[in-house]
This record gives structure tokens, C-alpha cells and sequence, in this order.
């Protein structure tokens, strides 16, 4: 069967032109290849698309650090690090709720005091431009100069042009043109464009439009790809249109080097004056009557002659991953690989809008020779390595992912991690990933909120092991093993107006408060505002007593806090005595000033207590379930935190707490606890964590 397809595949590509083409073979080496959700997250909630670079680049000066950006499913745009010697993520909000697409990521450069210039833009929007914000001080992605709109599109030049919008963006600095910089997007009437500035961003050239494809009557959008040396040398590789729209399309190089632009082989195309350059005047890499291709990367080996990965389509659901080198003068392909189909889920009875939406393929740029997959494998998307020692003849491949239960996609190789650096490639988690925008424009069946994309940004750092022991340093990483499931795994089930869903943002807050990662207080504050415009729609009659104890935005609604004022522990008690004694204490904690009888509730409060630490080393309390047994331990240790119960009871719950450890480390459950067991968990560890940080 299998060799039945490769005889289909080399029948579709005898309409291929302008290249050597051939099947490569591949060997799979034995390696300790885990699921996707036992790698580290860089974080839980964000997204890019393959056409803004650099996306993640190792930097190496006063820090060791990874930097990538992201834009995650509110909207927000981010850029964060992985610090290599401290081993802690950090990341910061850049630009708030520009708008919910995966095309808007941020690109990153370095100038040379380490000051990170950081470029993004919207997408399909016209008359809006790209944006640029530069970090205050080297290294730190703490402080930012105010944002820097670039109304780069030369309207008056291309008077005639029918759209002006600005999208993707790919930045270069030259150091043989005294640092100058270039910025590519795709602009003017969807061409690929550019922009220079002499003084590292300050000032910008109106654009300039660099290439343009055949066109007959209707626009075409080509789609570029760069890569620089940072030296002197520019390398681009563009289609001439999308796969999707277009009945064909092929894929094309040049690059640009001392103000011309030139062929693989040198052969000078035009001076810069000169532009723009035309479709017949590049180098044919891939053209087809019946395979249509896109980029996906581009890289340059030890003598500067490019490399190219890219996809090939012989049908929509029949995905070809190949590998183009240039060398004795001819551009020269290898299929590596098919994949059968595209990641996007697609929904019953509505036609794949994206269908070229392929798992990735990309160039390791410190080694070329080494490429990321991402591939399916048992109806799962995986990460892979491969490598070839033959420029693309033969490869050794090595699994990242395996057994996977969410699809990895879109790889990313880290610009500047040279060879030994532990952090080589990051990628996208799905957990949701129905279409590349919420707002649909009518391109297809508009999306609920809810069912927008969500995706983490994963490392190929495994998470270390989780250990029994009590102690801080363990503590902190079961709380962020959990809350990272926990974020990366909402339960679209729960009402946000619930007190199960409350308990869920009380327990993230709760886990910000051990790490002080500004990560999570901007999930919180996204979270938060949701719920709020979610509380507008609902009718308050229909709330529980527990809905409005837990609720996010009680300390904000004066309804709410009304209601609070009258809460009594004869009306907490219709329910489960967990979720009682854990609603005492959060009330005592956050609402005291608001009870109307606080002393009584503290007095119920004490009463419960005093039974439930009677009973924790009995076989009673152990045979209750997990989630009741960690809000019973989370009630005693706030309580002892608080000084509502006397810290002689403190050895008991901590040794109670290491029980529950036991418990839910093993991995088999650990990934299976439900959000309210999460939640729990979060809230009693940050307790318990308090408790061991008061004995230091």
C-alpha cells in the first residue's frame, strides 16, 4: 500500500517544473519520547502562525536566555523568556487585547546593547499599521517604550492600490550596513514589502514594494519567508499566492545582498532602485499544473547556499514535507515525509476553510541539516527531529512527542541555540484549535467564544519529577504542574457564573500568590473580565449561595456583596461539609468586614474544625473523596494561617497534605483530576506553602 502511494505521489509531481525531485528514506532511532503534557510550558495560553520570524531567539549576555512572544486567546500579546541558570519562565503583556487572530505573534531582534526591538501587526484589517515597542533596558522584559505605530505603506507611490493593510512581520539588522534595519510584511495590495531605518527603529523609509507574482484579474497575496546571516546577506523564498485560493501556485527564491538581489547561483536579478522584482525573474524552486506548495521555512548551510523546507499538496488532505538544497547549480527536493491531512478540527457538515493547514516543518538555522516535524502519528500530531548527513538523501529520525492526546503543531526552532543548548525547539499544544481567528468575517460558520482557539507553548524541557517530600521548592512545582493542567485544560462545561468555576479562579489566584508570575495575574485579570460580561446576561435569582461566595467579581458587585452581608452557616450547611468549612473560611478571609455576624461564622467555623482535625488520621477521613479531602485540609490550614485555629494542629495537616501527595502524584492521576480537584489542590498547597514558609 505504502509503495502503491509513492507511485501516486511521483504521478503528480511529473507536472512539477524547475527542480530534481526526490523520495528521501528515513530510519527512526529508540529514544525516551514522552507525551506533550509532560514537557515544560513556556506558557498555557498562546498562539502563533509561521509567517512573523524570528519568533524565539537565544540571547546570551548578563542572562542566558530563550526569548519567544505569542499572542494568546484574548487577544494580548506577549513576550516572554526561559532563563537557562535559574530554570523560571517569566513573561509580560506588550500590547492588550489587540484582537483574537493566531497572525498578530510578535517577531524579536536583538540590537546590540541587548534592548529587545519587538515588532506584531493585525490581521485583515486595513489602514492599521505594524507596531513596534522596544524594551527600556537590555535583557528585560520588564519596561517598554511606548508603543510605535508604522504607517509604513507608501499610499501616495502606489496611489492606485486598492487595500492597505499591514501583516506579518519579519525584521533583519545588517552589521555590514552599519546595523541598518529591515523590515519585511506583506502590505500594499497584499505584496510582500519593506522598510529600512538607520537609527535601530527610531525613524522608518516609507515602503517599498519588493516582489510581485503573475497576476491576470485578480489580486494574488503571495507569502514570504526570510532569513539573514545578520551579516550581509538577505535569503527569501515566497509562493505566489495561497494554495487555497489559487487554482496553482509555485515556490520561488533570491536573495539580497550589498543593494541588489541576485539568484542562488549569483546571477544579479536587480539593483534595489530597481524593484520591484518579478515572478519570472526568480528561481524556480517548486511549480506545479497539479501540486500546489507553501513555505514553510528558509536557512542557509556553511557556504551560504539556501535551504528551504516546504509543503507540497497532491490533494488537500495530502500533505508532502520536503527539504530543498541548492548546490552545483540546481535546486534539488527530497520528500521526507506525507501526512494525511490538516490539524485544524474541523466541524461536522462545514467545509475545512484552512485545508493547507499542515503541522509544520522547520530549519534549525545554527544546523540546517537538522529539521522539526510535526507529523501524525497514530491520529495524533507529534514533534520530531530529523537529520540528515547527506543534504537531504537519508535521515535519522529522533521523536520528541509520543502518545501524544493533543496535537503539537507548528514548530519553532530556537534562532541562535547552538548545538549543546538544552532548549532547541518550542511548539504549539492544541487543546482547541477550530479556526486561525474568533472573528470569522464571514469566511466560515461564525465561532462561540468558548470554542476560539487554545493552545500552550511548549518547551523541549521535560518537566522534572514530582516529589513526595513536603517542602517548598516540591510544593511549588506539584502547584504549577497543576496549574498549567488546569489552564491548559478548561472545562467549557462549568457555568463561569458557578461556584465550581469561582473555586477554579480562587485556586489560580492562589497559586500567583506562591509564584508572583505576572503570566498568571494576566490570566486571572482576562478571566475576570470574561466573567463579567458573562454575569451581565445571567439572572441572579437562579444563583446558588456558594455561586456568589466564590464568584470572581463579588468584591465588585454590589448586589452580590448585599447578599453576603446575610450569609449565615445554617445556609452553608445544605451543602457537602468540605465545601462548607472551605466557604466559612474564604468568606472570613475576603468578606469579613461584609458579614453582618462574622463572629458567629467564626465560631461555626472553629466548631467544624475541631471535628473534622479529630477525625483526619481516621480510616473516615481517608475514605473520602480526593477533592473533599483537599478543601478539608485547605479550610484547617487557612485557619491555622489565619489565626482562627491554634498551630499546634499544624503537624497533623501538613502530614495530612503529604498523604494527599501520595495520592495524586503517580501520572496516571495527576492528568486525570477533574478542574475541581485542580482547584482545591491549588488553594490548599498555597496554604500549606504559607505553613512552610512561616517555620523558615
Amino acid at each position: 500500500m505504502q509503495a502503491f502511494r509513492h507511485f501516486l505521489l511521483f504521478f503528480f509531481l511529473l507536472g512539477a517544473k524547475g527542480f530534481a525531485q526526490h523520495q528521501a528514506s528515513h530510519t527512526v532511532e529508540i529514544s525516551e519520547a514522552v507525551s506533550s503534557e509532560n514537557y515544560q510550558s513556556m506558557t498555557s495560553n498562546g498562539v502563533w502562525s509561521w509567517f512573523s520570524d524570528p519568533r524565539a531567539v537565544y540571547y546570551e549576555g548578563k542572562y542566558k536566555r530563550t526569548y519567544a512572544g505569542w499572542i494568546d486567546n484574548y487577544g494580548d500579546v506577549h513576550i516572554g523568556f526561559y532563563d537557562h541558570d535559574t530554570k523560571k519562565v517569566a513573561s509580560t503583556v506588550i500590547y492588550d487585547n489587540l484582537e483574537i487572530d493566531d497572525h498578530d505573534n510578535p517577531s524579536i531582534l536583538f540590537d546590540d546593547d541587548g534592548r529587545l526591538l519587538v515588532f506584531f501587526n493585525t490581521h485583515l484589517q486595513d489602514d492599521r499599521p505594524l507596531f513596534m515597542r522596544t524594551s527600556t533596558n537590555p535583557e528585560d522584559i520588564r519596561d517598554w517604550s511606548p508603543i510605535k505605530e508604522l504607517y509604513l505603506n507608501d499610499t501616495e507611490k502606489y496611489r492606485n492600490s486598492t487595500i492597505n493593510r499591514h501583516t506579518y512581520t519579519n525584521p533583519v539588522r545588517l552589521s555590514k550596513e552599519n546595523g541598518k534595519l529591515y523590515i519585511f510584511w506583506r502590505g500594499i495590495d497584499l505584496k510582500p514589502s519593506y522598510s529600512v531605518s538607520t537609527d535601530n527603529g527610531k525613524t522608518w523609509s516609507k515602503g517599498t514594494i519588493l516582489f510581485i507574482p503573475d497576476e491576470t484579474e485578480t489580486l494574488k497575496s503571495p507569502y514570504t519567508k526570510v532569513y539573514s546571516d545578520g551579516n550581509s546577506k538577505i535569503h527569501f523564498t515566497f509562493t505566489d499566492g495561497h494554495p487555497t485560493k489559487e487554482k496553482k501556485n509555485g515556490l520561488y527564491y533570491m536573495y539580497y545582498e550589498n543593494g541588489a538581489f541576485y539568484k542562488a547561483n549569483g546571477t544579479k536579478i536587480k539593483t534595489i532602485s530597481q524593484l520591484p522584482i518579478l515572478q519570472e525573474e526568480l528561481d524556480v524552486i517548486f511549480e506545479s499544473d497539479t501540486v500546489k506548495s507553501w513555505n514553510w521555512d528558509i536557512a542557509e548551510d556553511a557556504n551560504g547556499s539556501p535551504i528551504v523546507t516546504y509543503v507540497k499538496f497532491p490533494k488537500k488532505d495530502q500533505h508532502v514535507y520536503s527539504y530543498a538544497t541548492f548546490a552545483t547549480n540546481e535546486w534539488k527536493s527530497y520528500d521526507l515525509t506525507e501526512v494525511n491531512g490538516w490539524f485544524p478540527e474541523t466541524r461536522p457538515n462545514i467545509a475545512e476553510p484552512e485545508p493547507h493547514y499542515a503541522g509544520g516543518i522547520v530549519i534549525d538555522h545554527e544546523n540546517p541539516n537538522t529539521v522539526y516535524l510535526s507529523v501524525k502519528r497514530n491520529g495524533i500530531f507529534e514533534i520530531e527531529q530529523w537529520t540528515s548527513q547527506n543534504k537531504g538523501k537519508s535521515w535519522n529520525v529522533k521523536e520528541i512527542t509520543k502518545n501524544s492526546t493533543k496535537n503539537n503543531v507548528r514548530p519553532v526552532a530556537v534562532r541562535g541555540a547552538q548545538q549543546g543548548n538544552p532548549l532547541q525547539v518550542l511548539w504549539l499544544q492544541n487543546t482547541k484549535y477550530i479556526y486561525y481567528a474568533h472573528d470569522t468575517r464571514g469566511k466560515t460558520i461564525s465561532l462561540p467564544f468558548k470554542n476560539r482557539y487554545h493552545t500552550a507553548v511548549k518547551m523541549n524541557l521535560q518537566k522534572s519529577a514530582l516529589r513526595i517530600a513536603v517542602t517548598k521548592q516540591n510544593l511549588e512545582k506539584l502547584l504549577r504542574n497543576v496549574a498549567e493542567r488546569l489552564l491548559e485544560n478548561p472545562d467549557h462545561s462549568l457555568d463561569v457564573n458557578g461556584f465550581r468555576y469561582g473555586i477554579a479562579c480562587a485556586g489560580l489566584e492562589a497559586f500567583y500568590k506562591v509564584c508572583k508570575e505576572a503570566r498568571y495575574k494576566n490570566e486571572l485579570l482576562n478571566i475576570k473580565q470574561y466573567q463579567t460580561e458573562e454575569d451581565e446576561d445571567e439572572d441572579e435569582e437562579n444563583f446558588y449561595t456558594l455561586d456568589i461566595v466564590w464568584s470572581y467579581s463579588s468584591k465588585n458587585n454590589r448586589e452580590y456583596l448585599q447578599k453576603i452581608e446575610k450569609v449565615t452557616s445554617k445556609e452553608l450547611s445544605e451543602f457537602r461539609v468540605d465545601l462548607q468549612c472551605a466557604s466559612m473560611i474564604y468568606l472570613l478571609r475576603n468578606f469579613e468586614e461584609n458579614i453582618l455576624d462574622s463572629k458567629r461564622l467564626k465560631n461555626e467555623f472553629s466548631k467544624i474544625s475541631t471535628t473534622i482535625l479529630a477525625e483526619l488520621n481516621a480510616e473516615a477521613f481517608h475514605k473520602r473523596f480526593t477533592t473533599g479531602k483537599v478543601l478539608l485540609i485547605y479550610s484547617l490550614a487557612a485557619g491555622i494561617n489565619d489565626g482562627l485555629l491554634d498551630k499546634k494542629h499544624t503537624e497533623i495537616v501538613v502530614s495530612a497534605w503529604k498523604d494527599i501527595q501520595k495520592e495524586i502524584l503517580p501520572e496516571s492521576t495527576i492528568i486525570n483530576l477533574n478542574t475541581e480537584t485542580k482547584a482545591a489542590i491549588l488553594l490548599a498547597g498555597k496554604e500549606i506553602y504559607q505553613i512552610l514558609n512561616a517555620k523558615h
